[in-house]
């Protein structure tokens, strides 16, 4: 065999030993990506699962204000227009916790935003434990809705941190809602209820948008300037011009998704509260 005779061989051994390698290095890669769907589809199901089978318990019910509930004063240049006046005569509910800690003794609460099924029980963990761990504790990439553990459930912070996973078909797909015309435009829609085992709450939506960047979780403000230029700053950021205005002694409740990349952030200032004791 002559020399370039050889080097044609030679070339085509090595052409189709690197056909080869991309071949297994493609069926590896589909492999890896239906593995990875398989579990995300399994993951999901369970999910929804989850929120079906605690659905199923109806933890919720709604309660009428009595001398323990307080409503929070609003400025005193509040219009007597405004819908604050319409939304601190909304119930307040009560949770059946015992049924819930029955699955999950790290149940610290439960929260919803009207206008949307966002309607969770609230667990607290080790940190980012329940980034990747649904509400039974199994693994599952969803995983849940979880309290900050910058912040106590028993005492309000000034803002009080709630994060859920920004996935697709995630529980915090709920969230994308608030940015349909159809629930924007509703300002019936703009209220959150929260409720621990020391309260039970109303609180008022005031900001709404996407950022990459994390200066909504902050738990801590060294003076009543801090908290205001929070307030400001979130409110400015706000895909929905709300009309509201915050105080530097309002308590705040941020909502998040815990994405690396950009997240949905909803604020909102309590309205109303009543403790179990005063």
């Amino acid at each position: 065999m002559s020399g370039a005779n050889v080097k044609t061989v030679y070339k085509l051994k090595r052409k189709n030993l690197a056909v080869f390698i991309g071949i297994i290095l493609g069926i590896a890669l589909a492999i890896s990506i239906l593995v990875y769907l398989a579990i995300y589809i399994i993951d999901y199901c369970n999910t929804n699962k989850m929120v079906e089978s605690i659905n199923k318990l109806e933890v919720v019910s709604n309660i009428v204000d009595d001398e323990k509930t307080k409503p929070i004063a609003p400025p005193s240049t509040l219009s007597k227009f405004d819908n604050y006046w319409n939304y601190i005569k909304l119930g307040l509910m009560d949770i059946d916790m015992v049924n819930l800690k029955k699955t999950n003794v790290d149940t610290v609460g439960y929260i919803e935003i009207k206008g949307t099924e966002y309607s969770y029980p609230v667990v607290k963990g080790e940190k980012d434990f329940y980034k990747n761990h649904s509400f039974d504790k199994t693994k599952n990439n969803f995983g849940w809705i979880y309290l900050s553990d910058e912040n106590d459930p028993s005492t309000l912070s000034v803002n009080n941190i709630i994060y859920g996973n920004k996935q697709f078909m995630g529980l915090s797909t709920e969230l994308e809602k608030l940015f349909d015309e159809e629930w924007k435009d509703n300002d019936d829609n703009y209220i959150i209820r929260y409720y621990t085992n020391d309260y039970t709450s109303l609180w008022q939506i005031i900001s709404v948008y996407k950022s990459n960047k994390n200066d909504h979780i902050r738990t801590s403000f060294e003076s009543d300037d801090e908290i205001q230029q929070f307030a400001n700053d979130s409110i400015k950021k706000s895909e929905i011009k709300f009309k509201a205005e915050a105080l530097p002694t309002d308590n705040f409740l941020t909502i998040t998704t815990n994405s690396n990349r950009s997240n949905i952030v909803v604020l909102a200032k309590l309205i109303k509260i009543k403790r179990e004791s005063n």
